[in-house]
Parts: structure tokens; C-alpha cells; sequence
């Protein structure tokens, strides 16, 4: 075999709704087991049960398009990653219901930061391993998708109920599925939808998203400044979705 040569690693599971909601359900499981025994709360659990369904419902919408699109196709590792950061996601739901801040609920603090990091983070992980792999298929695609907005959705609404971000912030999380929602709806009613144009500063906003959820999830640098730079991502990121409906629907 040549230097070069890659070979694609997928296993034998079918990129099917069930089987990536049992390949979600293992390490998720686990995960919320783990939250207990560092000292969160048991009725962290019920946050962990909203954030999952956000996960599910993105795993569901990825794998309904992906077999549209393509068939069904197998689970590979990329799509393994991907998977892997929709537990993240779950568990970082337990904060909705639980102050990431107080030490109580374990990890001094720092745990929801760091699954928020894992499962944003973890979108140079899956794509990087699609490529290396040479296994870049519709369903991870459309997993990875689903997830990054799944992810921007949970951690603006627990940065938003924790205090560490104004309730304007939630327009961050809003944005992709009210905009996903309006392209549906028009291709429903017949009506056109068109490619969005290519944008210098769509990968920045998105980054200065990550971060300014990733600082109102963590102990630093307090909630002032949190609150303040998470209100100041907020107009860009709107803005950004205002004028990506406009061209999407031909209006602009």
C-alpha cells in the first residue's frame, strides 16, 4: 500500500435513526453517570432529558435528509465523533436546571464549559477525521450540521438561564433552526430558495459565537464581561442570518 493511500474506516452499523440513537445512548448514559458522581444534582437529570431531545431531534433530521439524499449509508468514524459530540450536547443540558457556576454541581465550576467545548470543538475533530479517513459521507454531513446548530441552541440557553448572557442572546440560538424552518416552508409551498453566497465572515462570526458561549459557560472572565461580549456577538450573528434569508429567498 502506498504512503498515501487511505483507507475508509466505517463499522457495521447502518446509518439508520435507531442505530445512531443507541450508538448516542451509550456514551450519553455514561456521561450522565458520571455528572452524578462528581456531585450534580438529580435534578440535573431532567436537563440532561431536554438536552437530549435536542440531540435526538437533530440526529433524526440528519438522517432523514442524508437518506433522501444518498440512501442509507454506514456509521463511520467521523460520523462516530459526530455522534460523540451529540452526548456532549445532552449533557450539557443538565445546566439548564443546574448553575454551572456553583461547585455543587461538580467539576468546580468548569464542567459545562468544557462539554460545551467538546461538542463545539469536536467539529475540527469529525471533519478532519472524514477527510483522513477518506470517509466523507452525506449523513456525516448533514450530522454535523444538525449538531453545530443542536450545540449554539442548548449553550445560549444555558448561558442565558445561568445570567451569564441577556436574554437578546438567545436570538444566537434561534437562528439557524427559524432560518432551516423558513427554507422548508418555502420549498413547501413551491416557492424558490437559492444558494447562499459565499461569506468572509460567516467562519469569524460563528468562531466569536463559540467563544462568547464558551466564556458565559465558564468561571471566567466573570459575568459582567460575559454578558456584555455575548450581547456584542449578537447583532453580527443576527445580521449575519438577516441577510442569508434575503439572498435564500431571492429577495436580495
Amino acid at each position: 500500500m502506498a504512503p498515501t493511500d487511505r483507507v475508509a474506516c466505517r463499522f457495521s452499523i447502518g446509518g439508520g435513526w435507531l442505530p445512531l440513537v443507541a450508538l448516542w445512548a451509550v456514551p450519553t448514559g455514561l456521561g450522565a453517570a458520571g455528572l452524578l458522581a462528581v456531585g450534580l444534582p438529580t435534578v440535573g437529570l431532567g436537563g440532561v432529558a431536554l438536552g437530549g431531545a435536542v440531540a435526538l431531534a437533530a440526529i433524526r433530521v440528519a438522517a432523514g435528509r442524508a437518506r433522501e439524499s444518498g440512501g442509507r449509508e454506514p456509521v463511520t468514524a467521523a460520523t462516530a465523533v459526530t455522534i460523540l459530540r451529540a452526548s456532549a450536547l445532552a449533557l450539557l443540558g443538565a445546566y439548564l436546571v443546574v448553575d454551572p457556576t456553583a461547585t455543587a454541581a461538580g467539576g468546580n465550576g468548569w464542567l459545562a464549559g468544557a462539554l460545551f467545548a467538546v461538542a463545539a470543538g469536536g467539529d475540527a475533530v469529525d471533519g478532519a477525521v472524514a477527510r483522513a479517513t477518506d470517509a466523507v459521507t452525506e449523513l456525516g454531513a448533514e450530522l454535523d450540521v444538525e449538531v453545530d446548530g443542536a450545540t449554539v441552541l442548548v449553550g445560549a440557553a444555558v448561558a442565558v438561564v445561568a445570567g451569564a448572557a441577556p436574554v437578546v442572546f438567545l436570538a444566537v440560538g434561534l437562528a439557524r433552526p427559524a432560518f432551516a424552518y423558513g427554507l422548508r416552508r418555502r420549498r413547501r409551498r413551491g416557492l424558490p430558495t437559492h444558494d447562499l453566497r459565499p461569506s468572509r465572515l460567516r467562519r469569524p462570526i460563528g468562531a466569536a459565537t463559540m467563544l462568547a458561549t464558551w466564556l458565559a459557560l465558564s468561571p471566567v472572565p466573570g459575568e459582567g464581561a460575559s454578558r456584555l461580549f455575548a450581547a456584542a456577538v449578537t447583532v453580527p450573528v443576527v445580521a449575519s442570518f438577516v441577510r442569508d434569508w434575503l439572498v435564500a429567498s431571492g429577495r436580495l
